[in-house]
């Protein structure tokens, strides 16, 4: 009998601490993404690699997102999702996770970036390109950091006064126009 009780108690013990294990493991397997992506510097590897890479870590910080939604961590994860999506060129997945961080973290201390990424896929790499949503996107941003870099600032006004054009119709207006002067 005190066997079996001893027993019990050694499988409630470890199942009770698993549950925690389980938390803290899926944010020690994120920070060892992150000592690979530092040794690894970035460019090593076939494309394949990569993207297998970048699915797993994606698979990883969305399971920690689904765990703790509420975590500190958690926009920095989604946007880290965000980011890895668009290094696999996979716009649309981008940009859900960015709008995500956009929606549901307003206070998000990277948010400019966020927005300003989200402006540029819609400009640059969905298609067919989507005016509105480029001029909603660069507009929010404007609007909520006023005092965004003024460089960067006239470069957005700029892109908004043509933005019935293609990118890179764009470039070469910019081009032509400078070529002109």
């Amino acid at each position: 009998m005190k066997r079996l009780f001893l027993m019990l108690v050694l499988v409630i013990s470890i199942t009770s601490c698993g549950g925690n294990a389980k938390k803290e493991s899926v944010h020690k397997r994120i920070d060892s993404y992150e000592d690979s992506i530092k040794q690894w510097g970035g460019g090593l590897g076939s494309k394949d690699e990569i993207h297998a890479f970048a699915d797993a870590y994606i698979e990883t910080l969305l399971e920690a997102y689904n765990e703790e939604p509420d975590n500190a961590k958690t926009p920095v994860y989604l946007d880290r999702v965000h980011i890895w999506y668009s290094v696999k060129e996979d716009y649309p997945n981008s940009i859900k996770w960015a709008s995500t961080i956009l929606d549901n973290y307003p206070k998000y201390p990277n948010r400019e970036m966020v927005l300003e990424s989200v402006a540029s896929m819609y400009d640059l790499n969905i298609t067919p390109r989507d005016s509105v949503k480029v001029r909603a996107y660069y507009e929010q941003l404007l609007k909520e950091f006023p005092r965004i870099d003024a460089e960067k600032k006239s470069g957005i006004v700029n892109r908004l006064k043509y933005n019935n054009l293609s990118f890179n119709d764009y470039i070469i207006k910019n081009i032509t126009s400078e070529k002109d002067n």
